[in-house]
């Protein structure tokens, strides 16, 4: 692995932590990613990705 996809992956799960650990960090978390999903359904192909986001969006923002 060359230092940048091991920098990547560190700062992803340096995100992750944070957003489980701080209340108000995940619900911000949570409604960026239903608002960026709603974003990506709008055409077909972001329909795959925009789905699964307002999913994960909706457990960060009410959980």
């Amino acid at each position: 692995m060359s230092l940048n996809s091991l920098l990547g992956f560190l700062v992803v799960g340096l995100m992750v932590w944070l957003a489980l650990a701080f209340k108000p960090l995940r619900k911000a978390i949570g409604l960026l990613l239903v608002i960026i999903g709603a974003i990506l359904c709008l055409s077909l192909i972001g329909l795959i990705l925009g789905v699964p986001m307002i999913l994960a969006g909706g457990l960060l923002l009410f959980f």
